[in-house]
């Protein structure tokens, strides 16, 4: 990249040369062009001045186009300067961009989707073998239930160091597919032999003591090693052959182990799946459909909640029961969550009035330290208010990491984000929780609304009263009757959802219902006045 220096020097280096060339033009004129044009123009003869008034004229012409160009030549200077300083402000957060797309965070490895798209480059059949090694820490959860997730994260750092400072042979690929667990992927000509001494030294790495907190703890892993083009041909597929040789090993109590023989026929029937699935993803076959949630004080559409479907090509619309959570074991979630976002603000460009947006978001996905990042920039690219997002967590959130959680939730709400908690009353919350994070609204699940027990009544009566005491909006899910939506909003709850005000529907059925709809939906705010 340019500097400053350079820029100052080239634009000298013009200022000089277009002072020269003023400087010649007039001289040629005064000296020689003058009569010329004066005779060619039938304009008489030029008057006659003396030499001293010549380079008089001269001079004071090259004077005032060097005062005419210092300040705009200052000025293109410094906007050419700023340009290129913005420029390399825009490389470097290119390339920070792509470090945190790559890599995890905690470890500094390469992350999941970039370690296997690594691994499918090398996957060529006219390429030497690969190895692929999965390495499961046993007995994990233990350091972070004695000794706290700030002692868990220290020690999976502290792994993928030493396992990184290992001589391995073969071009080695280290990556962190999330958890406890960590892959390699080695290629060249590898023994069966050299690949169990590989691994021997990988253990041994895994196995050296840790300082964690007030103790020292010592780790056990098991390592599952599958190799292509001998048990698979796809880095999805080997990926699920070092796993299934991961889990044999752990049932025969044995630490290491290598594929033994190709997979079976269930394994490749899941691997197929988990591929499909992300080939499902890239096409965009995973789409948005939308639940209206609307007022109960007047029945008007407030806002939709974004649900997955699958637009599968052969079979139709496959319902999320069947796909949800092979998306969960694959760690696609947060990805899938990204795209359905995308397109439902892009949608929501064509729907009359300001309905929100609310989308359910995994525990896992909510402890990602560039969670908020990602929905701000998915804000930004939309120019979607960030006022009419709304982000459904579950009380299974509350149980781990709520540290990390909390944070995540502040920076929603500096962004101007809601937060609701979602199926209230099924899991692990507490007052605490509730006044300890930012929540701000409480959807109360169905099951509550099963029975006509006059105590599941009270029980639905407390928790509204509740969440109106605590600022909190509340909504009804699962809303199916007339009468019940009826004696909700006696009750005090301030919206409702559910096959009474709407099945999911994709993007054009919900415009057709707003647009015919015989009020406007709502341009305010999801939360109550």
């Amino acid at each position: 990249m340019r500097t400053k220096g350079y820029l100052l020097r080239q634009g000298l280096t013009l200022f000089a040369a277009t002072l020269v060339t003023l400087f010649l033009i007039a001289l040629v004129w005064v000296f020689w062009l003058e009569a010329h044009v004066f005779r060619f123009m039938n304009w008489g003869t030029p008057p006659d001045l003396d030499n001293a008034s010549r380079w008089r004229f001269i001079l004071t012409c090259t004077a005032f186009a060097a005062i005419a160009m210092v300040i705009p030549g200052l000025l293109s200077l410094r906007l050419t300067w700023r340009l290129r300083h913005r420029y390399r402000q825009l490389l470097a957060a290119r390339a920070r961009s792509n470090h945190l797309a790559q890599q995890d965070a905690l470890t500094g490895l390469m992350n999941r989707p970039w370690f296997m798209a690594r691994l499918h480059a090398r996957l060529d059949p006219q390429l030497e073998q690969t190895a692929l090694l999965v390495i499961d820490i046993n007995a994990f959860q233990a350091i972070n239930d004695a000794y706290g997730n700030t002692a868990g994260d220290y020690a999976l750092r502290r792994i993928a160091g030493r396992l990184n400072s290992v001589r391995a042979v073969g071009d080695p690929l280290l990556g962190r597919p999330g958890g406890d667990e960590f892959v390699v992927a080695l290629t060249g000509a590898l023994s069966p032999r050299d690949l169990l001494d590989q691994a021997q030294a990988l253990l041994r790495q895994v196995q050296q003591p840790l300082v964690c907190g007030s103790g020292r703890v010592t780790l056990e892993a098991t390592i599952g090693i599958a190799i292509a083009p001998l048990h698979a041909t796809s880095a999805d597929r080997l990926l699920a052959a070092a796993y299934g040789a991961m889990h044999d090993a752990r049932n025969r109590g044995e630490r290491i182990l290598i594929q033994e023989s190709c997979l079976s026929q269930a394994q490749q029937e899941d691997a197929g799946r988990a591929q499909r699935l992300r080939q499902a993803l890239d096409h965009g076959e995973i789409v948005p459909f939308y639940q209206p949630v609307v007022s109960l004080s007047n029945r008007e559409t407030v806002g939709v909640e974004i649900l997955a479907r699958w637009q599968h090509p052969e079979r139709g619309l496959v319902p999320p029961d069947e796909f949800i959570p092979l998306i969960e074991s694959l760690g696609l979630m947060p990805e899938m969550t990204r795209c359905l976002l995308d397109t439902a603000m892009r949608d929501s460009r064509q729907w009359p009035g300001a309905c929100f947006l609310a989308v359910n978001i995994t525990a896992s996905y909510l402890e990602d330290e560039s969670f908020t990042a990602q929905m701000a920039a998915l804000l930004e690219a939309h120019a979607f208010p960030a006022e009419r997002l709304e982000v459904e967590i579950t009380e299974n959130v509350l149980i781990e990491r709520l540290d990390v959680v909390q944070q995540n939730l502040s920076r929603l709400h500096e962004m101007g984000v809601h937060v609701s908690l979602d199926d209230f009353g099924t899991g692990y919350s507490g007052l605490y929780h509730l006044a300890r994070l930012d929540i701000d609204k409480l959807k109360i699940d169905r099951s509550f609304f099963d029975a006509e027990e006059i105590r599941q009544d009270n029980l639905v009566r407390l928790m509204i009263a509740m969440g109106r005491s605590l600022g909190m909006a509340v909504v009804a899910e699962g809303i199916e009757e007339e009468r019940l939506a009826a004696r909700l909003a006696q009750q005090g709850c301030h919206f409702g959802q559910g096959y009474l005000f709407g099945r999911p529907m994709p993007a054009s059925a919900l415009h057709d219902s707003l647009v015919s709809s015989t009020s406007a939906p709502l341009a305010a705010s999801n939360l109550p006045g």
